[in-house]
């Protein structure tokens, strides 16, 4: 691809200049679950505000300068945990899983069941298309390597398609903001992300919609319809209104910023992407006559080593880059009328790199489970390297099996090849803690020195009391014996339509037993009997047998079928011992779809009455104080319906908090 240097730059500064002020727009209004119908005003983006949709991207323009597009994920991830401070949703997960020595494609997998599928990556992929322009396989590429960080599937498909399509614009083709070339800039775009893809479907679907439908308020309500999810920042509902906003914004830059942000939701998104790729397709010049926008300055919200704060010297700085990538054949594209500026200097790639890989994707064990973990040593030089590995294994774990492929834990590795090596690491004592965060330490001597280092999480230990449910009317059996049948325990039926309802309720369901609970809360921070069912009646009912077993809880949040069979409504304590290392005051964030009691050590946390639809952050609790060493964690819950699902998580603040690693549990 052969692009004039000028006008690429020029499009780089229009690319961040629309990122900058229409991102600007629409950050007052993120979480606004419902159309507005708001109207501009000048003053709406009179004072620039940070965004980490450009925040994360000055970041990475960081890491490519350092590196080259030798970059790792890995790389991405460390320079986010070393320079942002803020962690809201995917990103307090991707940083536990990087303390956690859980590194992509795992960072953005693991614990992440609610925000997987957020809209935290598509908003970066600027940075790759600009360093890619016209070469929308490349920055699709690299845009891959940013959305495995903290997110799966789909949520990276998107910023594949982001990515495309900016880099295709760069082009300049027929790109007069009429719908028609609009339109095929987004069909072009679609083409780069995996066939089977959701988001495929959703774009093709919205361009349909723009087609059939005058209105923004129908292509809303029928997006809505078709995608709609509760999370504000989830990813396909904002996708959606970008890629409307844009085929409905007829190139001009405050009408698509306005239609993008009177959709609501993810609205310093839908308008900083919507305004980025019209500032590629218009250029900064363009801009400038059109809007007066010239000198626009940016906010960081990390910690970054620019020159100034200005887009310009940002374009400049991003621009320079993909000169220097151009011409030291790191990139296809062939820049025409170019300074003649040196070529960067970017760090050579280690002799020998390392990798980690997860049987099934899985860098989980605990006291019934182990983990198997596949270590790989690649040569990277142009000649064979001997090397030679130690490993040093956390508290409480120990090496169950490992195959001999590496002989005596050394080889001789040729150019391009590797090594590798199957562990299956366990708990040594299934009476000790299981940690949370157990960091494995691999040493390499020989021919190269280095030291690694990966994780594995622990898995949580709980006592599971329960099902506890009942009959409606409860029945037992001096109950039962004072008639020839059971029809006399129904209360009085006024019609045969309602007695046949309290026959059916009677044989087709369970009620939760809310009233005849096994146990008294405080009871469950005694010892109890293990191995035994365990029960006590109450209201005149006869005693049942509950269970208690051991269960053990691998993510954050999990849901009554993954621990029992069990269907219908009822109510399980959960009992922990939680290892503290030292004395602390923490803050909880708890995810429920049910009424939850949450005691630690014996005093009542918080409790919620009524049914909800889960997130991960239902519930927020702050100063919870934890002894040093053991305490104990209750908690009552209860499904209303045929499943419930909860989280339990320890933070550090009470929102966009980081996660404690530092705990361990073991059996009661």
């Amino acid at each position: 691809m052969r692009i004039n240097y000028k006008d690429y730059i020029d499009r780089v500064k229009g690319c961040f200049i629309g990122k900058t002020v229409i991102g600007t727009l629409g950050a007052p209004y993120e979480g606004v679950k419902m159309p507005m119908e708001l109207e501009f005003k000048p003053e709406m983006i009179d004072t620039m505000l940070p965004n980490d949709d450009l925040d994360l991207q000055v970041l990475w323009l960081e890491v490519v300068e350092k590196k080259g597009l030798g970059f790792t994920s890995k790389d991405l991830l460390d320079s986010f945990c070393e320079n942002c401070d803020y962690s809201p949703g995917e990103y307090a997960i991707m940083r536990k899983n990087h303390e956690k020595g859980i590194m992509p494609p795992y960072s953005g997998r693991f614990c992440n069941d609610f925000y997987r599928y957020g809209n935290g990556c598509p908003i970066r992929s600027e940075i790759w298309a600009c360093l890619s322009p016209g070469n929308p396989i490349q920055a699709a590429g690299l845009a891959g390597r940013d959305g495995i960080i903290d997110h799966d599937g789909i949520s990276i498909d998107a910023e594949l398609f982001f990515a495309a399509v900016e880099a295709l614009a760069f082009t300049g083709k027929g790109l007069d903001g009429s719908f028609g070339p609009m339109y095929e800039l987004m069909m072009h775009g679609i083409g780069f992300v995996p066939k089977n893809s959701v988001v495929r479907d959703v774009v093709t679907f919205v361009c349909e919609l723009c087609r059939t439908h005058r209105d923004m308020g129908e292509v809303l309500c029928e997006l809505l319809s078709a995608y709609g999810h509760l999370d504000c920042t989830n990813m396909l509902q904002n996708l959606g209104i970008t890629v409307a906003a844009l085929l409905k914004g007829e190139g001009d830059m405050i009408k698509t910023g306005m239609l993008a942000l009177n959709c609501g939701f993810d609205t310093d998104c839908t308008c900083a992407t919507a305004g980025a790729i019209l500032g590629i397709v218009h250029g900064a010049e363009k801009l400038e006559k059109l809007y007066g926008w010239n000198d626009v300055k940016y906010v960081l919200g990390v910690r970054a080593n620019r020159s100034s704060d200005s887009v310009a010297d940002l374009a400049s700085d991003v621009a320079r880059l993909a000169l220097s990538l151009a011409r030291s054949g790191g990139s296809e594209v062939e820049f025409v009328e170019a300074p003649l500026a040196g070529v960067r200097r970017f760090e050579e790639l280690a002799p020998i790199s390392f990798a980690v890989e997860y049987e099934n994707g899985d860098p989980t064990f605990g006291l019934t489970k182990d983990a198997a973990v596949k270590l790989s040593f690649r040569n990277n030089s142009q000649k064979a390297m001997y090397i030679e590995y130690a490993l040093t294994l956390p508290e409480n774990t120990e090496i169950k099996k490992r195959d001999e492929l590496l002989k005596s834990y050394g080889r001789t590795i040729l150019p391009g090849d590797k090594a590798e090596e199957v562990l299956v690491i366990g708990a040594k004592d299934p009476d000790g803690v299981i940690y949370e965060k157990n960091i494995v330490k691999v040493k390499v001597t020989g021919d190269y020195e280095n030291e690694y280092s990966f994780g594995i999480s622990g898995n949580k230990v709980w006592r599971l009391t329960g099902p506890i449910w009942s009959t409606v009317p409860a029945t037992d059996t001096e109950i039962l014996s004072k008639g020839k049948g059971y029809w006399h325990v129904f209360p009085q039926a006024s019609s045969e339509a309602e007695n046949i309802d309290n026959v059916r309720e009677f044989h087709l369901n369970f009620a939760r037993d809310a009233e005849t609970d096994v146990f008294c809360e405080e009871e469950l921070f005694e010892e109890l009997p293990r191995g035994i069912n365990y029960g006590r009646g109450g209201r005149g009912v006869i005693a049942r047998p509950y269970r208690i077993a051991d269960v053990e809880i691998p993510e954050d949040s999990f849901k009554f079928r993954d621990l029992f069979g069990f269907t219908g409504p009822c109510v399980i304590y959960l009992s922990q011992i939680l290892v503290a290392p030292e004395e602390m005051t923490v803050f909880a964030q708890l995810g429920c779809s049910g009424p939850f009691k949450f005691f630690v050590n014996g005093k009542l946390i918080g409790e919620r009455f009524e049914a909800t639809t889960f997130d991960a952050e239902n519930a927020h609790f702050e100063g919870i104080k934890l002894r040093k060493g053991e305490n104990r964690i209750v908690l009552r819950l209860t499904r209303l319906s045929n499943d419930a699902k909860y989280s339990l998580v320890f933070s550090k603040g009470l929102t966009c908090a980081t996660h404690y690693t530092c705990f361990g549990t073991r059996r009661i």
